[in-house]
């Protein structure tokens, strides 16, 4: 304050104050932005999901239990999943130690396929065979048989007659596969199908393919056709016995 009155300050405008305009945002390029925005995240959701697939192995059609896995059985997909499921699931990489296993149930096309779902039935040892013998439910302990079973073979001759006679053919063998009626599908010793009552019945096995010695072998060939046979299944073998 100057001589007791307020000086009052003044605002030079100039022609290029004059002339200029307010800035003002350009929404091209706001929304030019959020595009970028939206790709770069959804490229970088996608190589994650992509990066934390695994390759596993599914079954390329339905399989019966018993069935010998081929190539032409097996698939690779990716699947994206807890690592508790990739510890069961058999990775692509073990494709070709899969050829030639049997399965311990039935698979469905498109299934991924586990570890539990391969057979632990015994490969052939040095002087054994793989025999197979015709049975059904009635002859083979119901029909609920499955490959690692142990079982011993029983034969009866000249049955209805008064000279007929059973004796043990086989004291213990083991099972390396079973075979089912074809007209029921799939149906495994874990299935079962309903009878004329409407109660539970197991599936129609049909036959018993066991590992036997030669002499076993020869043996299981003349009961055969010189008379019937019956399996009866045994508890698993402990250390000590046969």
């Amino acid at each position: 304050m100057i001589g007791g009155e307020a000086s009052v300050a003044t605002l030079t405008l100039t022609p290029s104050r004059v002339l200029h305009r307010p800035r003002r945002l350009d929404l091209r390029v706001v929304v030019g932005i959020f595009i970028l925005l939206v790709a770069t995240v959804g490229a970088v959701v996608a190589w994650n999901g992509a990066t934390d697939s695994r390759p596993v192995l599914i079954a390329t059609r339905d399989l019966a239990s018993g069935a010998t896995l081929t190539a032409a059985d097996l698939a690779v997909t990716y699947l994206r999943a807890d690592q508790t499921v990739y510890g069961v699931a058999l990775p692509a990489g073990a494709e070709d130690q899969l050829i030639g296993k049997a399965l311990a149930g039935p698979v469905y096309a498109h299934q991924i396929l586990v570890r539990a779902q391969l057979s632990s039935r015994p490969s052939l040892g040095a002087g054994q065979v793989a025999f197979s013998i015709p049975v059904t439910a009635d002859s083979a302990a119901g029909g609920r048989l499955q490959p690692g079973d142990s079982v011993r073979i029983y034969a009866t001759t000249a049955k209805d007659t008064p000279s007929a006679r059973t004796s043990v053919v086989v004291d213990r063998a083991t099972v390396l596969n079973v075979g089912y009626d074809p007209q029921l599908g799939t149906a495994g010793p874990t299935e079962s199908t309903q009878d004329s009552s409407g109660s539970a019945a197991p599936a129609a096995v049909r036959s018993l393919t066991l590992v036997v010695t030669e002499q076993e072998a020869q043996q299981l060939a003349f009961a055969r056709w010189n008379g019937e046979l019956d399996v009866a299944l045994l508890p698993p073998v402990t250390t000590g016995s046969r």
